[in-house]
């Protein structure tokens, strides 16, 4: 492994973008009340790709402006990259921005909005386009990398509000100024190093990668139009103040954090300026530098759902006048029918890349609520990001005291997955514990190193 003069890991750092915006209408994705396909665009959707190594190892993090990446997409992305670039399935990080304005590629989803015919082939087109664009820039990256030095910092946000408010009935899906959140926004940055070759020392700088994350949902706004949403605003933002980076986007924790005000296009470019002002004051900061070594870990751990319903009460939700139910009661019987029951535990993905013990970045799968971020980081050294909505989609990660209090993040939104039910209370510390495991593989103490 070669050093740098400062003692730290001599990195070198690669980016690529990819256009991943449908060529043709499709279903949207993200919001139950959907009627009517996408109808042009705000803005391009992207792909964006950061590969990093330390002259040992490699990770590659990538973000898509989409709601959610499944599983089966990761797999086969993962699988193909191994066999094109070598690099290991746990060196890939692949997450989704969240954003409810893009494709529906998800056939169970697709049910929901619309019966078999063009949308459904236009969805199987687009999975297998995004698959080779995935893998395409995923080497595009690869083969970009150059030497490079890598410095974290933190900036703060204020638009994100928890959106779970307690009333006598239950939970209402509403802001609660006095719920949890998480005003982080970490920020990873790669600057590249040019030498002098005369005198052989390092004398220009310059930003090639941002990585910034935060944790709010991207729904701003509900429309026919393929956008980004607040994080798409941002990232164009800060590429405008910093012309030769790449910037990329984390969702964090944002289960229960919404975008408020909201409901307007000039709201989410509002609140983009807003995120990206976050980012430049990070960037402009005391960074600390980030040495290294890179570790990375993938594991999956199950989890557990409550008993599913009946034979007898799927055989009734199939005759529901409510289309949603009836698609979810088709699935559970599909299962039922090929499997002679109803699994009850799932793998939850869990991955940590570790940079030494200057950065540790968790990726968690699904809709992680924020208690989780703001656990980890009590329990952990940091400094701790954690990302949600990564590796695949899965559903709502609920705390144990969410799931006690009901609403939709802790249990009503299993009527629209093919999960067999609510999951269990003892999900909180499956997960924190699988991440807390997972952490402390990836860290490394220098002192020790």
């Amino acid at each position: 492994m070669t050093r740098a003069a400062n003692g730290g890991e001599k990195w070198h750092v690669g980016t690529a973008t990819r256009t991943i915006t449908p060529e043709e209408p499709m279903w949207m994705a993200g919001f139950a009340k959907r009627d009517e396909p996408a109808d042009g665009q705000v803005h391009d959707l992207s792909a964006r790709v950061v590969a990093i190594d330390d002259g040992e190892r490699v990770a590659v993090v990538a973000s898509v402006e989409l709601l959610f990446v499944t599983r089966e997409i990761r797999e086969r992305v993962a699988r193909r990259c191994t066999e094109a670039y070598g690099l290991e399935p746990d060196a890939l990080l692949l997450a989704a921005t969240h954003t409810h304005c893009g494709p529906e590629f998800r056939e169970f989803k697709l049910d929901m909005y619309a019966d078999e015919g063009p949308y459904h082939e236009r969805a199987a087109d687009y999975r297998e386009r995004l698959i080779d664009d995935l893998v395409g820039v995923v080497g595009e990256a690869l083969d970009d990398r150059e030497p490079a030095t890598l410095s974290y910092s933190h900036a703060r946000c204020g638009f994100g509000t928890n959106r779970r408010l307690p009333v006598p009935e239950g939970v209402a899906h509403v802001p609660n100024p006095d719920g949890p959140v998480d005003t982080e926004v970490p920020v990873l940055v790669a600057e590249s190093e040019e030498r002098d070759e005369n005198e052989g020392s390092e004398e220009e700088t310059g930003i090639r990668a941002i990585l910034f994350g935060y944790a709010c949902h991207t729904t701003t706004v509900m429309i026919e139009r393929y956008c980004g949403d607040w994080a798409g605003f941002a990232r164009r933002e800060i590429e405008s103040e910093y012309p030769e980076a790449t910037a990329l986007f984390l969702q964090g924790a944002a289960g229960d954090q919404n975008p408020y005000p909201r409901r307007e296009l000039a709201l989410a470019r509002r609140h983009g300026e807003t995120a990206a002002t976050a980012v430049r004051a990070a960037v402009e900061s005391r960074r600390k530098p980030v040495r290294g070594p890179l570790q990375a870990l993938l594991v999956e751990r199950p989890i557990a759902f409550e008993d599913p319903p009946e034979r007898a009460e799927l055989e009734e939700m199939a005759e529901s006048d409510r289309r949603y139910l009836r698609v979810r009661a088709d699935a559970l019987l599909a299962e039922l029918d090929e499997h002679g029951e109803i699994r009850t535990e799932h793998p939850y993905p869990i991955q940590g890349l570790g940079f030494g013990d200057d950065l540790t970045l968790l990726g968690l799968g699904g809709e992680v609520l924020v208690g989780y971020s703001l656990k980890l980081k009590e329990r952990l050294p940091g400094p701790v990001w954690v990302a949600g909505y990564t590796n695949a989609e899965f559903t709502y990660v609920p705390t144990a005291q969410a799931i006690h209090e009901g609403g939709y993040e802790g249990g009503e939104v299993v009527r629209r997955t093919a999960f067999p039910g609510p999951l269990r209370p003892d999900v909180e510390e499956r997960v924190l514990g699988g991440a807390t495991a997972v952490a402390d593989r990836v860290r490394c103490d220098r002192r020790e190193y």
